[in-house]
C-alpha cells in the first residue's frame, strides 16, 4: 500500500469526465455541514465510469444528479442506493489511529508510553526497539524499517493471524534510525496499533473499529481484509487493462485493511469536524492534525547548514531542515497545505494504493467538508487530485475562491564557486521509480551533471546555479546544446545541497510536476545522502560471484497469495561501485543496497524524510545446491537453477502448502499447449515469460484452461497439502 503520497503539497482541476478514462468504478463521498445542524450528506454515491469512457455519470457538487448506464462489459451499473465497497488501503491508518486515541481517552494507553507496555513480546534484533512509544506508529518517527508484507494480499482468502506474523518478522528486524530521529512513511507501525486496540479493548480490530469509528460516525458498511469476503457489492477487481481478477482481500488491516463505500468513508471523515465529537474529543483530533515535527525543533537548532541568506522559499521563507521533511501528523499524510492555508482553510488528508483499489480522503474540519474518492483504477494520487477539485466546489459554494500560488521560474544561470567541488561525488537516490546512484560533477566550474546509474540504464541531466542559491534542471544537456545555449527546462526541478550535523551531505529537491488536465503536484522532500564510494568489504566479490546471473522467485507466501504476480528478484551488482548492490522486484521496488559481507547486503541510507522508507536488508544461503535469498521484511526466494523442466511427463503435481512446485520452461516445449484438467477450488497456476512477466494466471475471471509455454519462461502450481492438478497435452 502505498504511501500516502510521495509529495507535500497537491493541488487538483479533476473533474469526473476528465478521470474516466483512467479508472473503473468510482466511488465519490461528499460530507458537509447544512444550515449549522452540524453535519449531513452533501453527496455520498458510487458511481461506475468506464475504464473505456462507454459510460455516462455526472453529478454536480451537491449530488442533486447521478445517472449512469451499462457498460459494454458486463459492470452492474451503482446507484445512489447500491455503492461500491473499496479497499480504501492507506486511508485505514486513520482508522487505526483514531482507535488507539480513543483508547488514550479512556486512559487505557498512554502515547507516550513504549510498545511493549500494551505488546509485552514485541521484540526486535536492536535495542532501541524499547524507545518505541505509542505516538511514534502514529508519525511515522519509530525508526522501524517499514512494510512487512508476507502474506499482506490473498486472492479470495483470508486471515486473521496477520498481526501475530508480524511480530515474528519483527523479531528478525533491526531499526534504520534512532526512535524519533525523523518522519519516513511506515506500514509496520499502523499494524502494531491495531494489535495495540485488540490487547487493549478484547476485541478483534474489525469488530473495534465497527462498534467504535464507523458506526458511531453514521457508516454501516465497514469493513476488513478478513471479512471482505462476506461483503456485498464489493467493486470489480479489473486491472488497468480492463482484465478482471479474483478480489483480493488485504490483510494488513491497520496498515491497509479497511474496505468501506465512498459515503461511510467521507461520514468517517465527518468525525473530524470541529464539534463533533462522536468518536474522538476536540484534544484528541487537535493532535492528530499536528505536525509531527512541531515543538520538537526549529530551523536554527534542526542540526542542518542551511542554504545562503535570503535564498526563497517556494512556500514560506527561506529553504530549511524542516521544509524538506514530512508534513504528516497522527496518521494524516498531511496536516496543511499552502493553497488552503493562504485562505485561512485547515485541511487534512490521506491517501491510500492496494492491488486493485485506490483511495484518497480529504477533510476541511473547520468548513465542515469531507471528501473520498475511492476508485478500482488509477491511484491515489489522482484520487487526491479529484478530492481536491470537489473540495474547491464546496468552497466556491461558500464564496470562498482560491488562487493558486505561482511556481517560481529559474532566472540567471551563475557560474559555480569551487567550493562546491567537495560536493561531487556519489549519492544514493531514492525517488517514485526506485533507488539510483547519482554521479555528480560540476564541469568547468559551469554547471551541474548528475549522472543517475539504475540497475538496468543511466541517464543524465545537466543543472545551473541560480542566484537564490539552488540548481535549477536545464531543458538540454549541455553537451548537446552548449554552455551559451543553456536554457531552463519549462518546468524545473531545483536541487539543493544541506549538511546535517553528523556532517552527512544530504540532497534536497523542489518540483511542480503538472498532469494536464488533471492537476499538479509541488514536491519538496530531502531525496539523497553522499555515498562513501568505496566502502571497505573484503569479502564483496565473494557476494557478487554468489548472485552473479542467477535468478530468485518467491517460496515463501502462501498458495493464494496475491506476491506471485511480481514472483522474481534479482540482484544486479555495479561495476563502477563495486561495494554496492541493487535489488529489483517489481513488487517491493528498486533498492540499492551495500555489502556488508560474503552472506549480507545492507540497506544504509539515513535520509531524513519519506524517501527513506520500505528499507530492506538481505541475506544469502546455500541451501540443496540452490542460493536461498531471504529479505528482512519476512520473504523468501530460491535460486532457480535447480528447479526441474516441465516437459510432456509432467501431468500430475502434488500440492504443499509450504512449497510452490517451481519448474523451468526449456526449449523442448516452448510454445507447446497444456490443458488443466482438475484442479482444486483453493490453488492457482502462473505462468511467466523469460522476463518474469505473468502471461497467464488462474486467478484471471474466465481464463482458458489451456496454457502456453514461453521459451525461457517459468511456470508454478500452489495450493494446499492433498491437493492434485492434473494435466494433459
Amino acid at each position: 500500500m502505498k504511501k500516502g503520497r510521495d509529495h507535500k503539497r497537491i493541488r487538483g482541476c479533476a473533474a469526473a469526465a476528465g478521470i474516466a478514462g483512467i479508472v473503473g468504478a468510482l466511488g465519490i463521498g461528499v460530507f458537509s455541514g447544512i444550515s449549522g445542524t452540524g453535519f449531513g450528506e452533501r453527496v455520498g454515491f458510487c458511481r461506475k465510469v468506464s475504464a473505456k469512457g462507454d459510460a455516462t455519470a455526472r453529478e454536480s457538487a451537491t449530488g442533486q444528479e447521478s445517472t449512469a448506464t451499462q457498460a459494454e462489459n458486463g459492470w452492474v451499473a451503482a446507484n445512489r442506493d447500491t455503492e461500491y465497497v473499496y479497499c480504501v488501503g492507506s486511508v485505514s491508518k486513520i482508522y487505526s489511529t483514531a482507535a488507539v486515541m480513543r483508547l488514550a481517552e479512556e486512559g487505557k494507553v498512554a502515547l507516550d508510553a513504549p510498545v511493549t507496555d500494551y505488546i509485552p513480546e514485541f521484540r526486535m534484533a536492536d535495542p532501541r526497539y524499547k524507545d518505541i512509544t505509542v505516538r511514534m506508529l502514529m508519525d511515522h518517527t519509530s525508526g522501524l524499517m517499514g512494510s512487512t508484507y508476507s502474506g499482506g494480499y490473498l486472492y479470495e482468502d483470508a486471515t486473521e493471524g496477520q498481526l501475530d506474523q508480524l511480530l515474528e518478522h519483527l523479531a528478525e528486524q533491526r531499526l534504520k534510525a534512532d526512535p524519533g530521529q525523523y518522519a519516513a512513511y511506515c506500514n509496520d507501525g499502523f499494524d502494531l496499533l491495531a494489535l495495540i486496540t485488540q490487547r487493549v479493548s478484547g476485541m478483534d480490530f474489525t469488530e473495534y473499529v465497527r462498534n467504535y469509528l464507523s458506526g458511531p460516525s453514521g457508516g454501516d458498511n465497514t469493513g476488513s481484509g478478513v471479512t471482505y469476503l462476506s461483503m456485498k457489492d464489493l467493486a470489480p477487481a479489473y486491472t488497468a487493462g480492463h482484465v478482471l481478477y479474483d478480489q483480493s482481500g488485504t490483510q494488513v488491516l491497520g496498515a491497509g485493511g479497511i474496505y468501506a463505500t465512498a459515503s461511510d468513508t467521507a461520514k468517517f471523515g465527518a468525525a473530524f469536524f470541529s464539534g463533533n465529537n462522536s468518536i474522538l474529543s476536540e484534544e484528541s483530533k487537535e493532535a492528530m492534525a499536528t505536525r509531527w515535527s512541531d515543538g520538537r525543533f526549529d530551523t536554527a537548532d534542526a542540526g542542518m547548514t542551511l542554504m545562503p541568506e535570503g535564498t526563497p522559499d517556494p512556500a514560506k521563507g527561506g529553504p530549511n531542515s524542516r521544509f524538506y521533511m514530512d508534513e504528516s501528523g497522527l496518521g494524516w499524510d498531511f496536516v496543511s497545505m499552502n493553497r488552503y492555508e493562504d485562505a485561512g482553510i485547515k485541511v487534512l488528508g490521506k491517501g491510500g494504493d492496494t492491488l486493485m483499489n485506490h483511495a484518497f480522503l480529504l477533510v476541511a474540519p473547520e468548513e465542515k467538508i469531507s471528501v473520498s474518492v475511492l476508485t478500482n483504477g488509477g491511484s491515489s494520487t489522482l484520487n487526491g487530485l479529484m478530492a481536491e477539485a470537489i473540495l474547491d466546489a464546496c468552497l466556491e459554494e461558500e464564496g470562498i475562491r482560491l488562487t493558486d500560488p505561482a511556481w517560481p521560474a529559474a532566472v540567471n544561470p551563475c557560474d559555480v564557486p569551487e567550493e562546491y567541488d567537495a560536493l561531487a561525488g556519489a549519492y544514493a537516490v531514492s525517488g517514485m521509480e526506485g533507488a539510483v546512484i547519482d554521479k555528480i560533477t560540476f564541469p568547468e566550474h559551469k554547471y551541474m551533471h548528475v549522472e543517475s546509474i539504475g540497475p538496468y540504464k543511466t541517464t543524465c541531466q545537466d543543472f545551473a546555479l541560480t542566484e537564490d542559491g539552488r540548481f535549477a534542471e536545464l531543458a538540454y544537456e549541455v553537451e548537446d546544446s552548449g554552455i551559451d545555449q543553456m536554457r531552463f527546462a519549462l518546468n524545473p526541478m531545483y536541487i539543493s545541497f544541506q549538511t546535517d550535523a553528523d556532517g552527512r551531505i544530504l540532497l534536497a529537491a523542489d518540483q511542480n510536476t503538472r498532469l494536464p488536465g488533471i492537476g499538479e503536484q509541488a514536491q519538496h522532500y530531502y531525496i539523497g545522502e553522499k555515498m562513501d564510494e568505496d566502502p571497505v568489504c573484503p569479502e564483496a566479490e565473494a557476494f557478487v560471484q554468489k548472485i552473479n546471473g542467477r535468478e530468485f522467485l518467491i517460496v515463501s507466501e502462501r498458495s493464494s497469495s496475491g506476491a506471485y504476480d511480481t514472483a522474481f528478484l534479482e540482484v544486479v551488482p555495479q561495476a563502477e561501485f563495486p561495494g554496492y548492490v541493487f535489488i529489483t522486484n517489481s513488487g517491493m521496488g528498486t533498492r540499492l543496497l551495500k555489502i556488508a559481507d560474503a552472506s549480507h547486503a545492507v540497506a544504509f541510507t539515513n535520509i531524513p524524510s519519506s524517501r527513506n522508507r520500505d528499507l530492506i536488508d538481505i541475506s544469502l544461503k546455500e541451501e540443496e545446491g540452490a542460493l536461498k535469498l531471504s529479505t528482512s521484511n519476512g520473504v523468501c526466494f530460491i535460486s532457480d537453477e535447480k528447479l526441474p523442466y516441465f516437459d510432456g511427463s509432467v501431468n500430475e503435481i502434488a500440492l504443499s502448502s509450504d512449497a510452490p512446485a517451481w519448474f523451468k520452461i526449456g526449449k523442448e516445449t516452448a510454445n507447446a499447449e497444456t490443458m488443466i484438467t482438475e484442479r482444486p477450488e483453493h490453488s492457482a497456476v502462473y505462468v511467466y515469460n523469460k522476463f518474469g512477466e505473468v502471461v497467464y494466471t488462474t486467478h484471471v475471471k474466465g481464463m482458458t484452461d489451456i496454457l502456453t509455454m514461453p521459451e525461457s519462461g517459468w511456470i508454478v502450481f500452489l495450493g494446499e497439502d492433498g491437493g492434485t492438478i492434473r494435466l494433459s497435452e
